[in-house]
């Protein structure tokens, strides 16, 4: 299981990695390997990056087990829409800012309150480990796909 801490500083290290790649990535018109762009893809984690506070209550609730991917897409369209006016170092900074709020708001969690298991889609973990999935992996595996130019020659 993963610590609070860890959470904590997680999140703050995958925010400054995906801003960090973000700022590296030359050409933000880029077409990834499906609909979006590298850009669309840091807009995508502007977005999303403070939204630990708003996510975390529904987790016990159940209520985004039938959120379907269908709706997720949408949502996530309309996000990087909202963010089409921002420049490159705006949506970088909305990154960072935005994990940084959502490591605060992991910080002022119940350690046991994290440990519970909780069921979403098709995780039955602790609520820690969701949110590291949400807040560690999913930054740092999107800022991955949006700079990575394979293969190198």
């Amino acid at each position: 299981m993963i610590t609070k801490q860890e959470l904590v500083e997680g999140i703050r290290f995958a925010g400054k990695r995906a801003a960090a790649a973000g700022a590296n990535a030359k050409d933000w018109d880029h077409q990834l390997g499906h609909q979006w762009t590298t850009r669309d893809a840091f807009s995508h984690l502007a977005a999303t990056a403070g939204g630990a506070a708003g996510l975390y209550p529904l987790l016990d609730a159940g209520a985004l087990s039938g959120i379907g991917a269908g709706r997720i897409a949408e949502g996530n369209a309309a996000a990087i829409t909202n963010l089409k006016d921002k420049s490159k170092d705006e949506i970088l900074a909305a990154i960072v800012e935005g994990q940084n709020a959502s490591a605060d708001f992991v910080a002022t969690l119940d350690e046991a309150d994290l440990n519970k298991v909780v069921k979403l889609g098709g995780y039955e973990m602790e609520k820690g480990e969701i949110v590291a999935q949400i807040w560690i992996h999913h930054a740092i595996a999107h800022a991955y796909e949006a700079s990575a130019r394979w293969p190198i020659t």
